[in-house]
């Protein structure tokens, strides 16, 4: 009983500065909520999943979401009609915002024919070719060099994203309109630094 009292007679003499602590508690509590509830986002395009560089980016792959307004990009995509439809220009992980300069600009290539990355590792060579030029694909890989295709049309240079979600090596990258029968094997070989370009016209 002795105990309770002096626990109740502290508790009297010290209430002004338990009162303040309390109410220090909540009010830290209180902003902390607000702060955390009305930090600023707004909607862009995100990547729902990976999207090879050449791919046409469908309906599933991409989705409006709600990002911090400090992580995204001053020319953010924020219409999902101005995606569908349109060609990755580089490889895209999941989660990407996407920005003009990862989509592929001018028409899509005509039927029966595709966008396929293959790596030019040749700065000199990169600085040569340009969106539009006819080029033959010879295969280094054998004993004996093989023509892939002499129909082969530069379509999309390296890009540069202001962004980490985009490797560095893609600087590496064009993309080439290639009848669709090549496709798989130009990829194989391009992307493995296996083919040799020649330009024709």
């Amino acid at each position: 009983m002795a105990g309770m009292t002096w626990i109740l007679r502290t508790i009297s003499w010290h209430r002004r500065k338990i009162a303040a602590i309390l109410t220090a508690l909540g009010m830290f509590a209180l902003v902390s909520h607000l702060s955390g509830a009305t930090e600023a986002t707004t909607q862009v395009v995100l990547t729902s999943g990976s999207v090879a560089a050449g791919e046409p980016i469908t309906d599933s792959d991409v989705a409006l979401a709600a990002v911090p307004l400090a992580a995204v990009p001053a020319n953010a995509v924020t219409d999902l009609s101005d995606v569908v439809g349109r060609n990755a220009a580089a490889a895209l992980s999941a989660r990407t915002i996407l920005q003009p300069g990862l989509l592929v600009s001018g028409a899509p290539p005509p039927a029966g024919r595709s966008l396929v990355p293959i790596t030019v590792r040749d700065a000199q060579l990169r600085e040569m070719l340009a969106p539009g030029m006819r080029i033959a694909l010879v295969s280094a890989s054998g004993e004996v060099p093989g023509i892939v295709t002499e129909d082969a049309v530069v379509h999309t240079m390296p890009i540069l994203v202001a962004t980490s979600l985009v490797a560095s090596g893609q600087a590496a990258l064009i993309l080439v309109d290639v009848a669709t029968s090549l496709a798989p094997e130009v990829s194989m070989l391009g992307q493995s630094g296996q083919l040799t370009i020649f330009l024709t016209g």
